[in-house]
């Protein structure tokens, strides 16, 4: 390989980041990026209790990940933030699957995740994104768990079986679920 092709290789790099939440953390992080040279793909972002916390990835050259890490430890240190940076693959589509999402509520109680990855998990389902939170009702302030996952169901698993997992499931645990095709 010749050094100006070499120069046109970008690595895909995924950089987690945590602390305590304030003004301006995205501005800071993604003008690191900006300035580095680097192309930011894909990111989620959430305040969760008092910390934010995000997770990117982006692409560059060798060049753009070290400026990126070497200035992303310095601002990790000015923002006391934990930022870590892990080399990844450019994301390979997985082709015999269908797209569903899944909803999950009801009231809050400990364990209600994991209850449902596992039934997940143990049907081959891959989980592309997967977002919690618990809210309070308004008038009487009880907890309500609220689940939103984007799925990728095998094509050749039975949907009709999979609703009925999920629906004994959210019986069981007095939840209710909503599973759409997006």
């Amino acid at each position: 390989m010749s050094s100006g092709s070499s120069a046109a290789v970008r690595s895909y790099m995924v950089l987690t980041a945590a602390g305590p939440d304030r003004p301006g953390l995205v501005e800071k992080v993604s003008s690191l990026l900006h300035r580095a040279g680097a192309n930011l793909e894909d990111s989620r972002m959430a305040i969760l209790g008092g910390e934010f916390a995000l997770i990117l990835l982006f692409t560059g050259s060798a060049a753009t990940i070290a400026t990126v890490s070497k200035e992303g430890q310095a601002l990790a240190a000015e923002l006391d933030l934990t930022l870590s940076l892990r080399e990844t693959r450019q994301r390979t589509q997985l082709s015999d699957f269908i797209a569903y999402q899944l909803r999950v509520s009801g009231l809050d109680r400990p364990g209600i995740v994991a209850q449902v990855s596992s039934l997940l998990a143990g049907r081959k389902i891959n989980v592309a994104t997967l977002e919690s939170r618990v809210e309070y009702a308004p008038l009487s302030g009880t907890p309500m768990f609220h689940l939103s996952a984007a799925l990728q169901v095998p094509s050749q698993l039975s949907l009709s079986s999979l609703r009925g997992d999920i629906a004994s499931l959210c019986e069981q645990e007095n939840l209710d679920f909503q599973l759409d095709s997006r």
